[in-house]
C-alpha cells in the first residue's frame, strides 16, 4: 500500500448462510466479500457523492489460496490500484481471514459508468486525482 496515505481494509462478518455443505465458505461468496469491500473502499477513497452504480466490472481474476473454514468470524479485504486508464481502474485485491491467512488474491478491472445512458465515461478530475494518489508505483 502507499505509505503516505492511511490504509483502510474493510472487514466483514462471516454469516452462517455463507457456508456450504463442505463446511467452509462457498467460493462464490469470496467474490461477494471482495465486491462489498471494493465498494466500501472506493467510497472511502473517493468520498461523497460516490455510489457503487458509478462503475461496472469488466474483468475479474481470482486465485483461491485456502478455504475459509466454519467458525471463522471475520474476513478482511485489501485493495490497491494497479493501473489507471481514461475510463478504467485496475485493482489488485486480496481476501484474508482477520488475524490469519490470505485466502484469495485477484485483479479486477472497473469501467466508470453512466447509469442513465448505459455507457462508459471518463474518470472525473476528482476521481483521477484521488485514485492516482493511491496508485502503486
Amino acid at each position: 500500500m502507499t505509505e503516505s496515505l492511511p490504509t483502510f481494509n474493510p472487514r466483514f462478518a462471516v454469516r452462517w448462510r455463507d457456508l456450504d455443505l463442505l463446511g467452509h465458505v462457498n467460493s462464490v461468496v469470496f467474490l461477494t466479500y471482495l465486491e462489498e469491500g471494493r465498494s466500501t473502499w472506493l467510497s472511502d477513497v473517493l468520498g461523497p457523492p460516490f455510489q457503487a452504480n458509478q462503475y461496472v466490472i469488466a474483468r475479474v481474476e481470482l486465485d483461491y489460496l485456502a478455504e475459509i473454514p466454519s467458525g471463522t468470524e471475520f474476513v478482511e479485504t485489501q485493495h490497491e490500484i494497479a493501473a489507471l486508464g481514461r475510463s478504467s481502474v485496475t485493482l489488485d485485491e486480496q481476501l484474508s481471514i482477520v488475524g490469519g491467512d490470505v485466502v484469495a488474491r485477484g485483479r479486477v478491472v472497473l469501467v466508470m459508468w453512466e447509469p442513465d445512458h448505459h455507457r462508459s465515461r471518463q474518470l472525473s478530475g476528482h476521481e483521477f486525482t484521488a485514485l492516482n494518489q493511491r496508485l502503486v508505483r
